[in-house]
C-alpha cells in the first residue's frame, strides 16, 4: 500500500511537467505550419474541382447559387472521374472561389477540426473508457499530434494542399468523432450521440475508400462485442449501415472505371501482399524514422503513469493479443484500396497509412498496460520506478545519438525553405500570375513560372501546353479562353 502511495507521488510530480511540456512543444511545433499556410496557393485539382462554384459566386453572389454549383460538382465527378461524393462538394467550396489568396483559411480550418476531433477521441476514450486524468489524455495527444505533423509523409499533401488535407485529414478525424460518439453512446446511453455518429459515418462513406474501411472494420468488431450484451447497442447498426451505404455508393461511381481502368480485383495474392507492405513499413519506420518508436515509448511511459493513477475504467480490458491481431488488421487495411486498385498512387494514401499506424500503435501499447495493471499482481513499485525512468533516458538517447530524424521534421524544413527566400520567391511569383489571371481584359493568360522545387508546399505547374491538366484547370476557374506559361 505504502509503494503504490509512493508510486503516485513520483507519477504526480513528474506529471505536471510532462502536462506542460508536451502543450508547450506540441503548440510551438505548429506555429510554423501555421506561418506557412499564408505562402500557399491553390494548386490543380484546387482549380478542377472549384470551376463551377467560382462561376456562380462571380455571377449571382449567392451562397444558394454556390451550393447548387457544388452539387452539380458532385455529378460531373461521379459519374466523370471519382466516387468520393462528401468530400467532392467540400472540394468544390475551395475559399478562392469567394477571394483571392484566402486558401489559408481552408488549411486552418482543415488543421483546427484535425486536432479537435484527436482531442475529441481520446477525452472519451482515455479519460472516460480508461479513467485517466484529463492532463494525461492532453498529454498522450499532443505526442501523436506532434508525430503526425511533424513526419507526416507528406505536407504538400496531406497539408497544405486543399484538396489533398480535405480528401485525407478531415475523414480521419470524422473516423475518430464517430467511433468516440458510438463509445459515448454505450458509456451514457445518450441518443443524440447516435445521431451525431450517423453524421459522421455518412461524411467518411462518401469521403474516402481509406477511411470508410477503418471506420467499417471498427465498427464491425464493435457490434460483434456489444451487440449481445445490451438492447439499446442495437443503435449501432444505425451508424454502421449508414458509413456502409456511403461507401457502395462511392464504390459503384461509374467515375472509378474511368480513373482506374480494368485492373481493379480482389484475391488472395493481394490480401498477402496487404499484409507484406504493412509489415515493410514498420521496418522503414523503425529505420528511418527512429523518433517515431523513441515517442512511441515515451507514450508508452506516460500511458502507464496515467493508467496507474487512473480511477476505475469503464472497460474491462480482455484478450490482448486478439485485440493486438485487430489493430494490425486495421493498419494492414490501410494498404488495400491502393493495392487492390493496381495503380500508382500518391503519397496521400501514405498519410492514411501512417496516421492509422500511430493511431492503432498507441491504443495497442494502452490496450496492453491496462490488461497487465488490471490482471496483473502489484509489483515493486521501486524497482518499476527504475525500470521506467531508464527507458525515459533511453528515449532521450536514441533521439540524441540517431539525430538524423531532425532534417526529417516538418519544422525544420519549413525553417530551410523560409530562410533559403524561397517561400518569399513563390509568394511573388503567384502574386504576378494572379495580376495577369484576375485581369478581365486578358482572354489568353501568359504567366510567370513558379520556382519548380517549392519544399513543402504542393505546386502542379503551368506548362507552355495549353492542353495540359494544370493550364486547362486554371483557365476554366478564372474564365480564360487558354493559360501559357513564358519564361520571360
Amino acid at each position: 500500500m505504502g509503494g503504490r502511495k509512493y508510486m503516485k507521488r513520483y507519477f504526480n510530480k513528474i506529471s505536471n511537467i510532462v502536462y506542460i511540456g508536451t502543450i508547450l512543444i506540441f503548440t510551438l511545433s505548429m506555429l510554423p505550419i501555421l506561418y506557412l499556410s499564408f505562402y500557399a496557393a491553390p494548386s490543380g485539382d484546387d482549380y478542377g474541382y472549384s470551376i463551377l462554384t467560382h462561376a456562380a459566386w462571380l455571377e449571382k453572389g449567392s451562397l444558394w447559387a454556390v451550393i447548387k454549383a457544388g452539387f452539380a460538382t458532385v455529378k460531373k465527378f461521379y459519374i466523370g472521374w471519382n466516387g468520393d461524393w462528401f468530400t467532392t462538394f467540400l472540394f468544390s467550396l475551395m475559399p478562392e472561389i469567394f477571394k483571392p489568396g484566402i486558401v489559408w483559411v481552408g488549411i486552418f480550418v482543415i488543421t483546427a477540426f484535425f486536432i479537435w476531433g484527436n482531442f475529441f477521441f481520446a477525452k472519451e476514450m482515455l479519460n472516460h473508457q480508461l479513467g485517466m486524468a484529463g492532463k494525461y489524455g492532453i498529454a498522450l495527444t499532443c505526442i501523436l499530434l506532434f508525430l503526425d505533423y511533424q513526419l507526416i509523409p507528406s505536407t504538400a499533401i496531406g497539408m497544405y494542399w486543399y484538396v489533398g488535407a480535405m480528401h485525407y485529414m478531415m475523414p480521419h478525424a470524422a473516423v475518430l468523432i464517430s467511433i468516440a460518439l458510438a463509445f459515448r453512446y454505450n458509456r451514457n446511453g445518450k441518443i443524440s450521440n447516435i445521431w451525431w455518429a450517423v453524421i459522421a459515418a455518412i461524411a467518411v462513406g462518401g469521403s474516402s475508400y481509406f477511411s470508410s474501411l477503418l471506420l467499417f472494420m471498427v465498427y464491425a468488431i464493435l457490434l460483434c462485442i456489444t451487440l449481445s450484451k445490451k438492447k439499446r447497442n442495437l443503435w449501432l447498426l444505425l451508424p454502421f449501415f449508414c458509413c456502409l451505404t456511403g461507401f457502395v455508393i462511392q464504390c459503384i461511381s461509374p467515375g472509378n472505371k474511368v480513373r482506374a481502368g480494368e485492373s481493379f480485383g480482389l484475391s488472395g495474392e493481394l490480401v498477402v501482399q496487404t499484409i507484406l507492405e504493412s509489415f515493410v513499413e514498420l521496418v522503414y519506420y523503425a529505420k528511418e524514422r527512429v523518433l517515431i518508436y523513441a515517442a512511441l515509448l515515451l507514450f508508452a511511459l506516460i500511458g502507464w503513469g496515467a493508467l496507474r493513477s487512473a480511477g476505475k475504467a469503464v472497460v474491462t480490458v480482455r484478450y490482448p493479443v486478439l485485440f493486438t491481431v485487430f489493430m494490425y488488421g486495421c493498419y494492414s487495411g490501410m494498404y488495400a484500396p491502393e493495392i487492390y486498385a493496381g495503380v500508382d498512387v500518391s503519397l496521400g494514401p501514405a498519410t492514411i497509412e501512417y496516421f492509422t499506424f500511430l493511431l492503432t500503435a498507441g491504443a495497442t501499447i494502452l490496450y496492453w498496460e491496462a490488461w497487465i495493471l488490471q490482471h496483473g499482481k502489484n509489483k515493486n513499485e521501486k524497482k518499476e520506478i527504475a525500470v521506467w525512468s531508464v527507458a525515459l533516458i533511453v528515449v532521450g538517447l536514441i533521439s540524441l545519438v540517431n539525430h538524423s530524424w531532425i532534417s526529417d521534421l516538418t519544422d525544420v524544413r519549413i525553417y530551410k525553405y523560409v530562410a533559403s527566400g524561397q517561400a518569399a520567391d513563390f509568394k511573388e511569383q503567384i502574386r504576378m500570375q494572379r495580376e495577369v489571371l484576375l485581369d478581365d481584359s486578358i482572354q489568353e493568360a501568359y504567366i510567370v513560372p513558379a520556382n519548380s522545387d517549392q519544399g513543402p508546399l504542393m505546386h502542379m505547374p503551368v506548362t507552355n501546353d495549353e492542353n495540359a491538366f494544370t493550364n486547362q484547370v486554371l483557365a476554366g476557374f478564372y474564365g480564360k479562353t487558354k493559360v501559357l506559361v513564358i519564361e520571360d
